[in-house]
Protein backbone atom coordinates (compact mmCIF):
# COMPACT_ATOMS: atom_id res chain seq x y z
CA UNK A 1 0.00 0.00 0.00
CA UNK A 2 1.14 3.51 -0.82
CA UNK A 3 0.58 6.64 1.26
CA UNK A 4 -1.12 9.08 -1.11
CA UNK A 5 -2.86 12.45 -1.01
CA UNK A 6 -6.43 12.76 -2.27
CA UNK A 7 -7.51 16.19 -3.52
CA UNK A 8 -11.22 16.98 -3.78
CA UNK A 9 -12.36 19.96 -5.87
CA UNK A 10 -15.65 21.70 -6.50
CA UNK A 11 -18.82 20.30 -4.97
CA UNK A 12 -16.96 17.11 -4.02
CA UNK A 13 -14.91 19.13 -1.51
CA UNK A 14 -18.16 20.49 -0.08
CA UNK A 15 -19.78 17.05 0.10
CA UNK A 16 -16.78 15.41 1.79
CA UNK A 17 -16.17 18.36 4.10
CA UNK A 18 -12.47 18.46 3.16
CA UNK A 19 -10.23 19.49 0.29
CA UNK A 20 -7.42 17.02 0.96
CA UNK A 21 -6.76 13.89 2.93
CA UNK A 22 -4.07 11.25 3.11
CA UNK A 23 -4.74 7.55 2.96
CA UNK A 24 -3.16 4.27 2.03
CA UNK A 25 -4.21 2.81 -1.31
CA UNK A 26 -2.78 0.47 -3.91
CA UNK A 27 -4.95 1.51 -6.87
CA UNK A 28 -7.39 4.25 -7.84
CA UNK A 29 -10.26 1.81 -7.20
CA UNK A 30 -9.13 1.68 -3.53
CA UNK A 31 -9.53 5.46 -3.33
CA UNK A 32 -13.06 5.18 -4.71
CA UNK A 33 -13.88 2.43 -2.19
CA UNK A 34 -12.69 4.76 0.57
CA UNK A 35 -14.92 7.56 -0.75
CA UNK A 36 -17.94 5.25 -0.77
CA UNK A 37 -17.28 3.91 2.72
CA UNK A 38 -16.43 7.28 4.28
CA UNK A 39 -18.93 9.56 2.51
CA UNK A 40 -21.71 7.35 1.12
CA UNK A 41 -23.05 6.13 -2.20
CA UNK A 42 -24.16 9.54 -3.51
CA UNK A 43 -20.72 11.11 -3.04
CA UNK A 44 -19.13 7.96 -4.50
CA UNK A 45 -21.24 8.28 -7.68
CA UNK A 46 -20.30 11.94 -7.94
CA UNK A 47 -16.59 11.14 -7.52
CA UNK A 48 -16.68 8.32 -10.07
CA UNK A 49 -18.23 10.64 -12.67
CA UNK A 50 -15.48 13.27 -12.28
CA UNK A 51 -12.20 13.56 -14.14
CA UNK A 52 -9.72 11.65 -11.97
CA UNK A 53 -6.01 12.36 -12.31
CA UNK A 54 -2.88 10.88 -10.74
CA UNK A 55 -0.12 13.45 -10.46
CA UNK A 56 -1.93 15.61 -13.02
CA UNK A 57 -2.41 12.85 -15.63
CA UNK A 58 -5.91 11.58 -16.39
CA UNK A 59 -6.44 7.94 -15.44
CA UNK A 60 -8.04 7.54 -18.88
CA UNK A 61 -4.48 7.65 -20.25
CA UNK A 62 -3.42 4.91 -17.84
CA UNK A 63 -5.23 1.84 -16.55
CA UNK A 64 -8.36 3.75 -15.47
CA UNK A 65 -9.52 2.51 -12.03
CA UNK A 66 -6.80 -0.19 -11.97
CA UNK A 67 -4.07 2.48 -12.12
CA UNK A 68 -1.40 1.57 -9.54
CA UNK A 69 -0.39 4.20 -6.99
CA UNK A 70 3.02 4.86 -5.41
CA UNK A 71 4.06 6.63 -2.21
CA UNK A 72 3.61 10.38 -2.55
CA UNK A 73 1.17 10.25 -5.47
CA UNK A 74 -1.68 12.77 -5.60
CA UNK A 75 -5.10 11.61 -6.77
CA UNK A 76 -7.25 14.57 -7.79
CA UNK A 77 -10.96 14.75 -8.58
CA UNK A 78 -11.90 17.52 -11.04
CA UNK A 79 -15.45 18.58 -11.91
CA UNK A 80 -16.35 18.13 -15.56
CA UNK A 81 -16.93 21.32 -17.51
CA UNK A 82 -18.74 21.83 -20.77
CA UNK A 83 -19.26 24.75 -23.05
CA UNK A 84 -17.46 26.61 -25.71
Amino acid sequence: MALITVIYRGSLAENTGTRTEQLEAEKVQDVLRHVKKAYGATVYKQAKAMLIAVNGVSILQMKVFATTLADGDAVSFFPLAAGG
